[in-house]
């Protein structure tokens, strides 16, 4: 329930006091600038931008029929993450930037999975029931997107993910399906492997090769 409320007040910021819900958007752009593209929004909603120098590129959205705000804002910003920009709402302006920096401002952050849309940058605090962080730590780095990072709290078992909220989805579908209780008997196996793999089974001779005489023999110790 939470993500719903806090996706509705995200949405909010560019629905409420702005064209009213009747007014829907035209979406149609073959080749756009980016910038053109924000800037159509803007004047057709009223909502306040303000666009780093670095966002620049071109897209293509094509809708037949005009958009309801919320819809255009969406397909917005999902044609933004296409190019590697991101959103960051502060106070009543919609900040538009590089995704990887937009990490570092104000964003939501949540122990519940994001909405999928509007696309946009999320920090989600996902806590582990019954598997170890540390040893998925390894095999989930190549999970978050390439505008997205990830952190291991080890001591609350906690692995926090900021990325695309699609992929965040994604990523709480995967957590769900190995953070599952482990069977004690395959348990018992994995340590007793561990052990039996160990640092302690490793050679026990570490130091110098010893000393043989002319014929070829060991000396005997005395």
């Amino acid at each position: 329930m939470l993500k719903y409320v806090i996706s509705s007040l995200f949405v909010s910021a560019v629905t409420l006091s702005q064209a009213s819900a009747a007014d829907k958007i035209k979406m149609y752009f073959n080749k756009e600038e980016l910038t053109k593209v924000i800037e159509i929004y803007s004047k057709a909603t009223g909502q306040k931008f303000i666009i780093d120098p670095g966002v620049r590129g071109t897209i293509s959205i094509f809708n037949q029929e005009p958009l309801e705000p919320a819809e255009a804002f969406n397909q917005l910003s999902i044609a933004l993450a296409t190019n590697g920009f991101a959103i960051s709402k502060q106070s009543d302006v919609m900040v538009v930037k590089a995704a990887r920096n937009v990490q570092r401002d104000l964003i939501e952050v949540s122990s519940e999975v994001p909405s999928v849309s509007p696309q946009r940058m999320y920090t989600w605090v996902a806590t582990l029931k019954h598997v170890s962080v540390l040893d998925l730590n390894r095999d989930l780095r190549i999970l978050p997107s390439r505008d997205g990072e990830m952190n291991v709290n080890a001591a609350a078992n906690q692995i926090i993910f900021t990325d695309w909220a699609t992929n965040l989805n994604r990523i709480a579908e995967i957590l769900k399906a190995v953070d599952k209780p482990v069977d004690p008997a395959t348990k018992k196996l994995v340590d007793a492997s561990r052990r039996h793999h160990g640092p302690s089974n490793g050679p026990a001779h570490k130091g110098p090769a010893p000393k043989h005489d002319e014929a070829g023999k060991a000396p005997e110790k005395q």
